[in-house]
């Protein structure tokens, strides 16, 4: 049974559960993308072993227990490898110019949102694109910086999405968008998204 009862007309899921869950889901997000990439000598680099060991110590915590939580991060996962496979999204994401920067995340963090337009996907996009700065983070050999761009996805979530999310009875709203027909144009939205901040940045 879930932990917050959302019958009855109660209070229903609290804005510290979702971001507790949220937290949990990202660093989740991050670490499975990380040791996937890192196997296959992706943008994190080869070396996956080191990697995952810093990686875990730097997100802590020791993985999901949750039987939902593991669901919802299936999810997550199969929405990341789509854009895993959008061409134009990884050529804009190789951009030399998109660096693990506050001012860089909170841009596209911005742009994502720009339209005052929540669905689930742009909430999965902003968990790719703080997963992304992650890999360049470990590329860079900076892991300090990873709870830092975790903290900067969690703040944004908390002073703009949290409301939106909790309106959908929370996380658990992801797996009733998995599998609708708009999932699957998030890749060209969010490489839509990344050449406006590659202009911008450029200006």
């Amino acid at each position: 049974m879930a932990e917050a009862q959302s019958g009855e007309g109660d209070v229903g899921i609290t804005n510290e559960q979702i971001l507790q869950v949220g937290a949990v889901l990202l660093k989740e997000f991050i670490f499975e993308r990380v040791r996937r990439h890192g196997d296959s000598g992706g943008d994190a680099g080869g070396d996956s072993g080191g990697d995952g060991n810093i990686l875990r110590n730097e997100l802590g915590g020791s993985g999901l227990c949750d039987p939902s939580h593991k669901k919802l991060a299936q999810c997550l996962q199969q929405i990341g490898d789509e854009l895993d496979n959008n061409a134009d999204l990884q050529r804009m994401l190789a951009d030399s110019s998109i660096q693990p920067t506050r001012e860089i995340f909170v841009k596209v963090a911005r742009e994502i949102f720009s339209d005052g337009k929540f669905n689930w996907g742009r909430v999965v996009a902003l968990f790719y694109f703080a997963c992304r700065l992650v890999m360049k983070a470990l590329l860079k050999k900076i892991p300090e910086i990873i709870q830092t761009i975790v903290t900067w996805t969690m703040d944004y979530l908390q002073e703009h999405v949290i409301t939106w999310i909790q309106e959908q009875g929370g996380w658990e709203g992801i797996r009733s968008y998995f599998g609708t027909p708009t999932w699957q144009t998030i890749g060209v939205f969010l490489a839509g998204v990344l050449t406006t901040v590659l202009v911008m940045r450029k200006m």
